[in-house]
């Protein structure tokens, strides 16, 4: 039997080149702009479009594989994955990237949802939210190390480059896989129809809206970090330093979000978003002061994750406690309704960048935040009057 911590690491090495797949193109969404002569709010689509096809896309094919043997269906979704980045180097035409983002985020989803059952079989019991928890964490990790340094190599060579290396790291990713994990695994048979019970519960249907707003505020502004950044008057050499120490705040965030999960949890939130909302406020006027604004933008990336651990343990707890049967669908529901946020925040920011220009997407941020504390304040409420019946 192979080593579970090596395994592990395959899977999370997996999970980084995926994060870094999906957030490269905030950093070099300038370079892209410049290459096909569109605008940059054309460009910040592609996140949209991403996260919007990542999120309906990863329950259906997750369910249609369902029983198919796991590891080959991972090993097969990962070559779909490397063939769709691949091509986003080679894309001659505008069109031709975004089909080959549509292609990478379509299977992005289902692959990490299959790494997430691996987790019971290749690790002891006792540590299988670990197993989970640095699965998860390749994302930030993509964010703190991947980002800066796929923008350090694009202001070198190219922003093509980016994805090539990102290709070459996802084979060997796909080799090491293929020698590590174990073949002879159960088919995954979990009927979609009795899992939609979990769906119709107030406290899962209201909660589903909280990670959605709370990541489109953040969108907002973060898919318009590179040029944000510029704004304020630093140079293009310092813009890697810049992503990586952004990086940091937001694996902070995550760090931050599992304590708030453990002292008031979703009580604790609506003091989170009071503040942000002052956070984001504060930015339109703050970004004609060079270190003011890359305070605030920093700090932004600081509460950027802080609902994710909060959200994530409640969907689990109201699964395991009254539909046992949804416990997978319920896992899935906080990066569904997260990447409908991303499109949502990105889009948002587009608008608001074609029309009325980068410095006021605070202001459209502050709207998103306002929605996930009523909806907080809602759901507190829902889970109050349920623990009285």
């Amino acid at each position: 039997m192979h080593n579970y911590k090596f395994q592990t690491a395959m899977l999370v090495l997996l999970s980084f080149v995926l994060g870094n797949n999906e957030f490269l193109v905030m950093g070099v969404l300038s370079n892209i702009s410049k290459t096909y002569h569109v605008s940059i709010a054309n460009v910040g689509l592609l996140i949209t479009a991403y996260g919007l096809i990542y999120a309906i896309s990863t329950p259906i094919i997750t369910s249609l594989l369902g029983n198919f043997n796991r590891y080959y269906t991972l090993l097969g979704l990962t070559v779909i994955f490397i063939t769709g980045n691949t091509l986003s180097g080679f894309a001659t035409t505008y069109t031709v990237l975004i089909i080959s983002r549509v292609i990478s985020a379509m299977v992005a989803g289902a692959i990490i949802s299959l790494s997430m059952t691996f987790s019971s079989v290749i690790a002891p019991r006792s540590k299988q939210g670990s197993v989970v928890s640095w699965i998860f964490s390749g994302f930030s990790i993509a964010s703190v190390f991947g980002v800066p340094f796929s923008t350090a190599i694009s202001a070198v060579f190219d922003w093509r480059m980016t994805f090539f290396i990102i290709s070459i790291v996802s084979v060997i990713t796909l080799i090491l896989l293929m020698l590590s994990l174990p073949k002879d695994l159960e088919k995954i048979n979990s009927p979609l129809k009795r899992q939609l019970d979990l769906i119709k519960d107030s406290r899962i249907y209201v909660g589903f809206f909280l990670p959605f707003f709370a990541i489109a505020a953040i969108y907002v502004i973060y898919t318009y970090l590179q040029p944000l950044y510029g704004t304020l008057g630093f140079s293009v050499g310092s813009l890697s330093i810049f992503l990586a120490v952004y990086g940091f705040a937001s694996l902070a965030s995550n760090q931050l979000s599992g304590r708030i999960s453990e002292h008031g949890g979703l009580k604790f939130m609506p003091k989170v978003y009071g503040a942000e909302i002052f956070i984001l406020l504060a930015l339109p006027f703050l970004i004609h002061y060079k270190y003011f604004g890359l305070i605030n933008l920093i700090v932004i990336g600081v509460v950027m994750y802080l609902i994710n651990a909060p959200i994530q343990i409640h969907f689990l707890n109201i699964a395991e406690e009254s539909y046992p049967q949804a416990v997978a669908l319920a896992s899935s529901l906080n990066p569904i309704t997260s990447n409908l946020g991303i499109s949502l925040g990105s889009a948002f920011g587009s608008i608001i960048v074609g029309n009325v220009g980068l410095n006021n997407v605070g202001f459209g941020a502050v709207l998103f935040a306002i929605g996930a504390l009523l909806v907080n304040l809602q759901l507190n409420r829902i889970i109050e009057n349920s623990a009285i019946k």
